[in-house]
């Protein structure tokens, strides 16, 4: 299907003035964006300490690590010395759409709220360098072509590292003993801090595969895809393996009929019918027998509780929350009593498992409604854009199953702006991917077709 007005939109190569030319060659420009593309990407991913387990009810977030703060902010400041000099000034002047615009104001209101609001403003710090880093990723290769050898790259180096991980290193990359956890021993990891994190951020990586093999690259394609989802197997998550292929077969039903409204309203049902599963388990005896007879677990080892007890303090707080990221890891939650009736003691909980009522709870009803609105709704509505441009379908079907597979992820992970966590990145890949995609045509016209509305080759 092919959108009337194309031809007419600014294409995502026209990102170059005559002036820049000049000054350096266009295949070093190329290799120059490519290069940050990919270290962008990989850095994201793999992270400054690979390798290093934690327990996501044992331990805190070790964000306060300084290789981590000065590497990324260092990071941060090439992917914005990259953006300013190598990116189009219109995909840079799209940043300033209304629903990114209400997303900052949000996020900056919750701030200016917090308790600690310098801690706060650190938390925010590190969730901008690593959306500005996810932003590079996609804004920066020259089109489609250079897109997909930064995916193909990076995935390959992820799974390679972290199968010789478990190969080689398995006391670092499969779960050991852990006191709070030790359930997960033998589960595989890689070079992740948790299978918990594994899990979906490698799923994503066999998302990466389908597209490469569907994009031509076939054969590094099938291996992402086999690699990525044995490796998704290993760790153990049930939910995670079943909600990628869920994903992916919501994503291909929109492709087989052409229309993007299908895998939207499949998404919807699937979304409710989860919801009700998960949530309804911690307050309706019938679904948690449903849920224990299907998943063999009505507690989602253990999340209700937290459910539990995230809904009970909601309405405490209810327009506004408890400021952005300021939520379990303050002596709101860890000045309670010990829980002995919970199956998690929730005082020393990284977060709730539940992307939705987390951010209902840390930003309010208002907040989390816009975050929640912003985040996974918005791009949808521009996938379906994206897929009426011609040229963007894969790329659309690419970004679109990650968001839905996050959606579904998010009802037992939290993750949304949740500083430089790789699940987070991930879908903020996917946003910015599909708000690009649907304002701008990644595949050049061949040269000599000429442009209109401004479409010329870098």
């Amino acid at each position: 299907m092919t959108y009337p007005g194309a031809r007419a939109r600014p294409d995502i190569l026209a990102n170059y003035r005559i002036r820049r030319a000049d000054m350096i060659s266009p295949p070093l420009m190329r290799l120059v964006a490519l290069t940050l593309s990919i270290a962008g990407l990989a850095l994201i991913l793999i992270s400054l300490r690979p390798f290093v387990a934690i327990s996501m009810s044992g331990d805190i977030s070790s964000d306060g690590d300084p290789l981590k703060q000065v590497g990324f902010m260092a990071a941060g400041a090439i992917s914005l010395a990259g953006l300013l000099t190598l990116a189009s000034p219109r995909v840079l002047r799209s940043l300033f759409s209304p629903s990114l615009l209400a997303l900052a104001a949000v996020i900056g209101f919750s701030v200016l709220r917090a308790p600690d609001m310098m801690e706060t403003a650190r938390s925010l710090g590190l969730t901008v360098i690593g959306m500005m880093i996810t932003f590079t990723v996609v804004a920066l290769p020259r089109g489609e072509r250079d897109l997909r050898l930064v995916l193909a790259s990076v995935s390959l180096l992820v799974l390679a590292i972290s199968y010789a991980g478990v190969a080689l290193l398995p006391h670092l990359a499969v779960h050991g003993y852990d006191a709070y956890e030790p359930q997960h021993a033998g589960l595989w990891r890689g070079l992740f801090s948790h299978k918990n994190i594994a899990g979906p951020v490698i799923s994503v990586i066999a998302i990466f595969g389908i597209y490469l093999f569907r994009s031509g690259l076939r054969l590094i394609g099938a291996i992402t895809f086999i690699a990525a989802y044995y490796f998704v197997i290993q760790t153990g998550s049930k939910t995670t393996s079943g909600f990628l292929p869920l994903a992916v077969f919501i994503v291909a039903m929109g492709t087989l009929t052409g229309r993007a409204w299908v895998a939207i309203a499949l998404h919807l049902i699937a979304f409710t019918g989860a919801l009700v599963l998960t949530l309804g388990s911690a307050f309706n005896a019938r679904i948690f027998a449903l849920a224990h007879s299907v998943l063999g677990d009505g507690t989602f080892t253990g999340r209700t509780s937290l459910w539990e007890f995230n809904l009970s303090m909601i309405p405490q707080r209810l327009w506004f929350g408890y400021g952005y990221d300021d939520f379990w890891l303050t002596s709101t939650v860890r000045g309670l009593d010990k829980p002995f009736w919970a199956a998690w003691d929730y005082r020393f909980i990284v977060h709730g498992h539940q992307n939705y009522l987390d951010a209902i709870n840390n930003l309010g009803v208002i907040g989390g409604g816009i975050v929640i609105f912003v985040l996974f709704i918005t791009p949808l509505y521009n996938y379906a854009k994206a897929r009426r441009i011609a040229g963007n379908q894969k790329l659309a079907d690419m970004f679109a199953t990650i968001i839905i597979f996050l959606s579904l992820m998010g009802l037992l992970e939290t993750f949304f702006l949740r500083r430089i966590d790789p699940i987070w990145a991930m879908q903020s890949l996917a946003i910015f991917g599909l708000h690009l995609a649907a304002r701008f045509a990644f595949n050049p016209r061949p040269a000599g077709a000429g442009a209109s509305g401004g479409a010329t080759a870098r």
